[in-house]
């Protein structure tokens, strides 16, 4: 979702903000937020804003949790390209899955909300306790939809996503136009519509 699909910085810097403030801290109009997407979420709040209290980082991510559900997850923009792409996948038979580091039931939440759930055949994210990465997310996927890994390709714009696929055993597809690679990182992809030519 994030990054691939959709640029949702907005929401996640809106949401980011919104726990801040919460907590009674001020936010910089001009504040970096570079660092804020990415790693998990209590470490975007110790490396952004230099937070080391493991109590307020909690509190921090809960209210980033609220926030984000109610508001912040409809604060995103597909890339151009990509609605058209799915659909053209989807036409062609190919069996589409999201596979995402968001809680379970705010992606899906998105995915009605935006009105892509139409194209994917599963839609994974994490659980509350967060104790499944993206690989083991990735082969939950792949026996929920019957297929090996090695039947499949993950598209991505990040390392992490790049280890998820390798661990997993599937292939990948790198994009530049997300929050990871760029046009320098060779092999990468900037349009979706590449993405029918490699599959």
């Amino acid at each position: 979702m994030d990054g691939t699909l959709m640029d949702t910085s907005r929401g996640i810097y809106a949401s980011g903000r919104a726990a801040m403030e919460s907590l009674g801290y001020t936010v910089a109009a001009d504040e970096k937020w570079e660092g804020f997407i990415g790693p998990p979420l209590g470490d975007c709040f110790r490396i952004t804003f230099k937070i080391k209290d493991d109590d307020i980082i909690e509190k921090l991510c809960e209210a980033y949790h609220d926030f984000y559900s109610r508001e912040g997850c409809f604060l995103s923009d597909f890339y151009p390209g990509i609605l058209q792409t799915l659909r053209t996948l989807k036409e062609r038979g190919y069996t589409l899955g999201i596979v995402s580091m968001k809680n379970e039931d705010i992606l899906q939440t998105m995915c009605s909300h935006f009105g892509i759930d139409k194209y994917f055949d599963v839609e994974a994210g994490i659980d509350l306790t967060g104790t499944m990465n993206k690989a083991q997310l990735l082969k939950e996927s792949f026996v929920k939809l019957g297929l090996k890994g090695s039947e499949c390709v993950l598209v991505g714009d990040t390392h992490f996503d790049y280890l998820g696929a390798r661990d997993a055993g599937c292939d990948f597809i790198k994009v530049n136009w997300g929050f990871g690679y760029t046009k320098e990182d060779i092999g990468s992809i900037s349009d979706p519509n590449d993405i029918l030519k490699l599959v």
